[in-house]
């Protein structure tokens, strides 16, 4: 196959992952299949994953070159299909179908399948592109979505008052630092004050968008408030840190890796990593357990960014995928349990293994999964991590272990007040439904496969990260074994 028709395809790919769900929700909003709205959008993300793994295919095989088509602008193409995007849209179309296939079904009327479709949509776009511009205006298509489900949720106006003044004020900075650094790029030589003052707004609305401290109120409220779907949907894909990795990463600071206001927002990470496990520890409910475990594995991914070797970075990406493969089946049990028990507190002990046994054991396997389990994917990310932040500042290394630790004693404190405790004899019994097993399994393999075997995921995202960060890298071998050059 040509290079011409390899990324004739890889464009092609990308626009059936963008249209397909766009048009399950045109047609799901014209009235068909209105009583079961789940089938058809269920067929368009299935469409989606599927393209995304082809994507993922063809660039694997491929030359390794970046496919880039459209306008171009402050370095970045209006599509950008590079070894990042390729290893990160399809975990983001795995999750956005997991969340439609377990939401229960009086959550999902055709308003809401419809904001589940337009939130892949956008999410997919946006993954799929590096034009700065573009960006900007993706970062309203992925939040309203989330904001319209959160209001029209009883008794969900004050939670979707905190989300709109914390996005309005991330959007804000964004698209002003946006246009400052197209005027005076920071990534050339004769970068002024305009292009550094618009570097610092991009990384405040990072930090807005990721719910980093002080700016992480909105985080716990959507969680509280939402339907776990659009929760998930607004947190787990990282916009704020893939939004980092475009403008200030790589081609950041003239060229030298990565941007001196992503190292000051890294520290910011790491205190926030902390401080959501704390919180996680002491929640008096699941959902706002779930809420701060989401806070505080988004703070991970954001501190590893600012790393300076590849090792580094690619554990963030490792984190990236892990944690947001275990906090979505962490959160869609628990939805699965709510809608069969109603609220879940974890002041008093639940007894809810006789119950739910198979969902269970799911929870808590996820949340193994999430704290490094060893033959789970997170403990090869949190290995990348530890190593590569004990190597450069120790502090940094002790607070990923801290937040950890915090976690681990959250999600183990969950488990047996959820699941622990008397039970009735006669109590209900709630088999777990076949959509249920299929997506939160779909969630399960691909971490611990990629845990026991993370050769190739691990080697495709060594090469990209030292693609972003200007570090040769050579080829790797048949094992999938990465030898980074001399710089």
């Amino acid at each position: 196959m040509t290079l011409a028709e390899n990324h004739f395809l890889i464009v092609a790919l990308v626009a059936v992952m963008v249209a397909a769900p766009l048009l399950a929700a045109a047609a799901v909003m014209a009235g068909i299949s209105r009583s079961s709205p789940r089938t058809p959008a269920a067929v368009a993300l299935g469409l989606a994953f599927l393209a995304a793994n082809g994507l993922a295919w063809l660039w694997h095989t491929g030359d390794g070159v970046a496919c880039e088509f459209g306008d171009r602008l402050g370095g970045g193409s209006f599509i950008h299909v590079d070894g990042i995007t390729t290893v990160l849209l399809p975990f983001v179309a795995l999750v956005m179908l997991a969340n439609l296939l377990v939401a229960p079904k009086r959550f999902l009327d055709v308003p809401a399948t419809a904001r589940i479709l337009g939130s892949a949509s956008g999410t997919f776009a946006l993954f799929a592109t590096a034009h700065p511009i573009l960006i900007v205006m993706l970062w309203i298509a992925t939040a309203l979505p989330a904001w319209i489900a959160t209001r029209g949720t009883p008794g969900g106006r004050p939670a979707a008052r905190v989300f709109a003044l914390a996005l309005l004020a991330a959007l804000g900075c964004v698209a002003v630092g946006t246009v400052l650094m197209l005027i005076d790029p920071p990534w050339e030589k004769n970068c002024g004050l305009v292009g550094t003052a618009g570097g610092w707004l991009v990384a405040v609305a990072v930090l807005f968008r990721e719910g980093i401290v002080p700016f992480h109120s909105w985080y716990p409220a959507v969680y509280s408030a939402a339907p776990l779907s659009m929760a998930l949907a607004a947190t787990v894909p990282q916009v704020g840190a893939y939004t980092a990795v475009r403008l200030l990463i790589g081609h950041a600071d003239h060229g030298a890796g990565v941007a001196q206001e992503l190292v000051v927002v890294s520290q910011l990470a790491l205190v926030t990593a902390v401080y959501g496990g704390a919180l996680a520890v002491v929640q008096r409910d699941l959902r706002g357990l779930i809420g701060m475990l989401a806070m505080s594995q988004s703070a991970m991914v954001l501190a590893a960014l600012a790393g300076k070797l590849p090792m580094e970075l690619n554990g963030a990406f490792c984190v990236w995928i892990s944690s947001g493969l275990s906090l979505t089946g962490i959160a869609l049990v628990a939805w699965a349990l709510e809608s069969r028990a109603g609220p879940l507190s974890l002041e008093t002990p639940q007894g809810r293994f006789r119950d739910s046994p198979t969902l269970a054991a799911l929870f808590m396997l996820f949340g193994l999964a999430s704290i490094g389990l060893p033959g789970t994917l997170s403990f090869v990310a949190d290995d990348l991590i530890v190593s590569g932040s004990l190597d450069e500042q120790l502090h940094a290394g002790l607070m990923v272990i801290a937040s950890t630790v915090l976690a681990a004693i959250a999600v183990l404190r969950g488990w047996f007040t959820i699941f622990g405790g008397p039970s009735a004899i006669d109590g209900p019994r709630h088999r777990i439904l076949l959509r249920e097993r299929v997506a939160l399994l779909a969630l399960l393999v691909p971490i611990f496969v990629f845990g026991l075997f993370p050769a190739p995921l691990v080697g495709a995202l060594e090469r990209a990260a030292a693609e972003l960060l200007g570090v040769p890298v050579d080829h790797a071998p048949a094992g999938g074994e990465v030898t980074i050059g001399p710089p």
